[in-house]
């Protein structure tokens, strides 16, 4: 697992500093950060384990519920698009990421052909009331190579067998509603690496949605397919304030059920994220 713990010396010079520079405008806040030696020391190391693991874990980095200074973190990473997301757990949710009910291994945005973001960063704003909700990664190296051992047939299938996802927008909350189905397979190769397009949701809407029967070969196939993902899944419990960034064609991600605190008033008490991307 790749973790980079944050000193609580340079923490603390972090935060020092985003209280600081929180009221300045957006640009003068991306400014600061792509400037400061301390921010820029967070940067660099978390870009290249992120390079040689796909993954990593930011502990103890010194700001959190700071959605200015998590936008202009995540902006040193990429081409930064659309917004920061926030998201709770709801009773009433209207999309799955929002839901006590666990998530299934995915990556992100896999219906966008064009514009599938590279990376994808998690902040934990506020944890599970009960601290049982964790949050999954599966490295697709990991599997291309049980499988290029154990199974190339099924390896040589998931390069080949193109599988139907139906949306309607690439985001729930986007502006554009239009139909969009691809048709594509599972694992495929770019740059001489591969890797992943998978979203169980959008596969089983496809479907739904056009109240079809998919055949035993592609349920078979995704069954196949999820058994060996979850082989190597790596599963890991974030912290208020951690961020977990991950290379989105390269990896998959899930997470555990949430928890409902229900409160005299009627609200809830739930776990809390900042949502954001880069291409």
């Amino acid at each position: 697992m790749a973790i980079l713990k944050i000193s609580e010396e340079l923490s603390r010079d972090i935060s020092t500093k985003s209280l600081k520079i929180e009221v300045y405008h957006q640009s003068n806040i991306d400014l600061f950060l792509e400037s400061d030696n301390s921010f820029q020391v967070v940067f660099r190391s978390a870009k290249k384990m992120l390079e040689e693991n796909y993954y990593v874990l930011i502990k103890n980095i010194g700001f959190v519920r700071k959605k200015n200074i998590f936008e202009s973190f995540v902006k040193l990473f990429g081409e930064y698009y659309g917004a920061i997301e926030y998201t709770d757990i709801k009773l009433d949710c209207p999309y799955t990421g929002c839901k006590t009910k666990s998530l299934s291994l995915h990556n992100d945005d896999a219906i966008d052909i064009g514009g599938q973001p590279k990376y994808g960063f998690i902040q934990i704003q506020k944890e599970d009331p009960l601290k049982i909700t964790k949050n999954g990664m599966v490295l697709i190296d990991d599997m291309v190579s049980y499988l290029q051992l154990h199974n190339n047939d099924l390896f040589n299938n998931l390069l080949n067998i193109k599988i139907k996802m139906l949306a309607y927008g690439v985001n729930y909350d986007g502006n554009d509603k239009n139909e969009i189905i691809i048709n594509e397979p599972i694992l495929y190769y770019e740059d001489d690496k591969i890797n992943v397009r998978f979203d169980l949701t959008r596969i089983n809407y496809y479907y739904w949605s056009k109240k079809i029967t998919p055949s035993n070969q592609e349920k078979l196939l995704i069954d196949e397919f999820l058994l060996v993902a979850n082989k190597f899944r790596k599963e890991m419990y974030l912290e208020e304030g951690d961020i977990l960034i991950h290379d989105n064609l390269r990896t998959l991600h899930d997470r555990t059920e949430c928890t409902l605190e229900l409160n005299l008033d009627g609200t809830f008490n739930t776990r809390e994220i900042f949502v954001s991307f880069t291409r």
